[in-house]
């Protein structure tokens, strides 16, 4: 088992020197090697060790060898797991050899195991330590410390901790801020650059760099422009340290307060004027406060509209000579224009109408067949007891986990490795979200109990006031219709929560 990062020189070197390890022995077969390149060893949910797991359990492996004991593994807790209890209880054989580990045999190196997990886990606590300190006094000075330029900027190819203006990018940069400026809007601007074929950041970053892209349709949105047009960077300024993660174990990223960022001024060329800059944002508030005033008013059909062209959702927008209401359009061709899309356009006030009187026809009849209960979508209601009975399991599975981390950690203190006081610390956090999951667990188990005959009757309520005529709100709404698909203006398909 190896880890390391990219097919590094440290790589290479173990696979060759286990390799020769295990060739010295006859008796001794090669199944397969397991590297998790650029993984870190803090944590075992790495895909070439989760693999080393499913091949133990199918029986193809009976022995497993790392270079020394913190290529299996640095956090001490798990690594410990695996030593003490998963290998034996699999009778799998483990050996690092240049630590002097081996399960099988009977020697003092077995013994010290433990405290050295410890103090590979200490390391990799110093190191996250060290290199987040390094981080930031580089970010203190004004040296760029990101894996990659912004858009419009490209690493210099002497110093990684500067940015220099990429002449290609800042081109798109300087004509978006012109277009805004000039009155075009967030879509128009996008329209244009996917007119123009411009090649979107995330595709632009992996054309110009080793950078894997995760967006889907490979174009220009407004989210991306309104991003663009927010970036104080392209006025000079470097803002850093705008988030980090949890800690050295838990890989999650969390957003930090404005006050905590490390800001320095005029730390590159600008590419943007200051004076342009904080007129775009003034521009942006202006049109944020419209947007949201409009926003106010609450659609009654909103989510629940498709396009069954591309598969999108509809949005709502104003449109020039309607008074008091507005149109609802295709996402996708709003977004991205005629070449991906359909212009399918229909008034709300029209749709609001159409949905609402189907549903009183459609119910009116179904009271009056008296085929209420037969007609309830028995498969929606397994769907979602299913989905109950998912977070049920989730959460048993994680209340499993948190009992073997305690229980380990009580043993690491009365081996002496944990005093009583970090303990206490360390197992503190664990019983309080241990406690949490047990009472959301029993209240889902309540909740699933009695959930048909419960959703039964919530249905037959808001069928009864749909009947009777009374007001039919967003929630009536959202309790009986699925989905809405606007095939064109004359054509709609509406997908109920139950059989028609």
């Amino acid at each position: 088992m190896m880890r390391g990062v990219g097919t590094s020189e440290s790589i290479i070197n173990q696979k060759e020197y286990l390799t020769k390890y295990v060739s010295k022995e006859p008796n001794w077969l090669l199944i397969d090697i397991y590297t998790d390149d650029g993984f870190t060893g803090t944590n075992f949910n790495r895909p070439s060790f989760i693999r080393l797991k499913e091949d133990i359990e199918q029986g193809k492996i009976d022995m497993v060898i790392t270079k020394d004991l913190s290529r299996l593994g640095r956090d001490y807790i798990d690594t410990g797991y695996y030593l003490e209890k998963y290998f034996p209880a699999k009778n799998v054989r483990y050996v690092a050899v240049n630590d002097g580990i081996d399960t099988f045999s009977k020697n003092s190196n077995n013994d010290i195991g433990p405290f050295m997990s410890v103090v590979n886990d200490m390391y990799a606590k110093d190191i996250s330590k060290k290199v987040r300190t390094v981080k930031r006094t580089k970010a203190e000075k004004g040296e760029f410390i990101g894996a990659f330029a912004p858009y419009g900027y490209k690493k210099h190819p002497n110093d990684i901790t500067r940015l220099v203006i990429d002449e290609e990018a800042a081109e798109i940069v300087k004509y978006i801020f012109n277009e805004y400026i000039n009155g075009k809007g967030l879509a128009y601007i996008a329209h244009r650059l996917n007119e123009r074929k411009v090649l979107c950041p995330s595709i632009y970053k992996q054309k110009s760099c080793n950078y894997h892209c995760k967006t889907i349709s490979g174009l220009w949105g407004h989210n991306t422009i309104k991003k663009i047009l927010m970036n104080k960077v392209y006025t000079g300024d470097l803002i850093q340290h705008q988030g980090e993660m949890v800690s050295y174990k838990v890989k999650k990223y969390r957003l930090l307060p404005k006050s905590e960022y490390l800001i320095k001024e005029n730390a590159h060329e600008p590419i943007i004027d200051k004076q342009t800059f904080e007129l775009v944002q003034d521009i942006l508030k202006r049109k944020a406060h419209n947007i949201h005033k409009k926003e106010n008013t609450e659609h009654l059909l909103a989510g629940l509209l498709y396009c069954p062209r591309c598969h999108n959702k509809y949005t709502y927008q104003v449109q020039s000579g309607l008074k008091n209401d507005m149109v609802a359009i295709c996402s996708m061709y709003n977004r991205y224009g005629k070449d991906y899309c359909t212009r399918m356009a229909v008034r709300e006030s029209m749709l609001n109408e159409f949905v609402v009187q189907d549903l009183r026809k459609i119910l009116q009849e179904k009271v009056d067949k008296e085929k209420l209960i037969n007609s309830i979508d028995k498969t929606k209601i397994n769907n979602d007891k299913k989905k109950l009975q998912k977070k049920i399991i989730d959460n048993n599975r994680r209340i499993e986990e948190i009992t073997k981390i305690i229980k380990t950690a009580y043993e690491d203190r009365v081996k002496g490795l944990l005093d009583t006081d970090e303990f206490v610390s360390f197992t503190e956090s664990y019983k309080k979200e241990k406690q949490e999951l047990m009472e959301k667990t029993e209240k889902l188990n309540t909740k699933l109990s009695d959930y048909e005959n419960n959703r039964e009757n919530e249905l037959m309520k808001y069928i009864r006031e749909i009947v009777s005529f009374k007001e039919i709100n967003r929630n009536i709404i959202l309790n009986l219709v699925d989905t809405i698909e606007i095939i064109d203006k004359e054509n709609i398909k509406i997908n109920y929560k139950f059989a028609i």
